[in-house]
């Protein structure tokens, strides 16, 4: 039940509403709203009692993406140079997670809940667009793994402590990576951006025909070209003042939400105005 407080559609909610109680009421029942009138709880401090319960009882994907949020992109490397991406389409796949800094590096999650059915499919998708690619999992399932992924396939292990511990790194891909696949990512901005400056041109088109004919353009780069245009059009994405300033107003736990659900300027500044007033006795 807590687990539901950490969903895109309640942060959502919290943000076009103002309303704080169906969350309330959650963690009211897990006694995590502070009675001490010397002490009042905020929102976001309830959020973090909420997430050390469900980090240290329940890790879902959920608990994953944040761990990958605060310790890769806050800890390892900075919110205004690295993007953090999450459930991007790939092919015929979604990867959870997508980090674009000096290089792209994709993370697909496997929980001690999940099956690894498609795993071997997902991955043979990433490694179509991605320099590296891991699969982050629980202990219990990392001898299992090692068999079956493909060897330029990293593996991380999330630790009981909430460490990112990699038992395996991943191989770089770029001379592999599929102009084809990489334009398939991109947004129609970020493509006629990338035509305008690699080929000179800025096509006006149908809308009908546009896409295919800077696709047809965009086959003539090589993989590492193509590759470059993937990390710019990733890091642009998340890198911006605006959403730097936000996710960064946010508390640790929600993070990963911060990052994953589109809010407007006026949803983010009810949200973090939310989260910083005091709830009362």
């Amino acid at each position: 039940m807590l687990a539901k407080v950490f969903t895109r559609p309640v942060f959502a909610n919290l943000a076009r509403t103002g309303n704080p109680h169906p969350v309330l009421d959650i963690l009211a029942k897990h006694a995590l709203i502070s009675k001490n009138p010397l002490r009042p709880a905020t929102l976001a401090s309830a959020f973090e009692d909420g997430w050390e319960i469900l980090a240290a009882g329940y890790r879902n994907e959920y608990v994953y993406k944040n761990e990958l949020a605060t310790r890769l992109v806050f800890k390892r490397h900075s919110p205004r140079t690295a993007s953090f991406q999450v459930e991007l389409g790939v092919g015929s796949s979604i990867v959870d997670v997508a980090i674009a800094n000096g290089t792209s590096t994709a993370y697909e999650i496997k929980t001690e809940f999940d099956s690894s059915k498609r795993l071997k499919s997902q991955t043979a998708d990433y490694l179509r667009v991605f320099d590296k690619v891991y699969v982050v999992t629980h202990p219990n399932h990392v001898e299992r793994y090692e068999r079956e992924l493909d060897p330029k396939v990293g593996l991380i292990v999330l630790s009981p402590k909430h460490a990112l511990s990699p038992l395996r790194e991943a191989r770089s891909n770029i001379e592999n990576v599929e102009p084809r696949a990489v334009f398939r990512c991109l947004r129609r901005a970020e493509y006629l951006s990338a035509t305008k400056e690699l080929f000179g041109e800025s096509p006006t088109l149908p809308n009908g025909v546009i896409a295919a004919y800077c696709e047809k353009l965009f086959l003539n780069l090589s993989p590492e070209e193509a590759h470059r245009v993937f990390v710019k059009a990733l890091r642009a994405r998340t890198t911006d003042k605006s959403t730097v300033d936000f996710i960064s107003l946010l508390p640790p736990s929600l993070r990963a939400l911060g990052y994953a659900t589109p809010l407007s300027n006026r949803q983010r500044g009810t949200l973090t105005d939310l989260l910083s007033c005091p709830l009362g006795t």
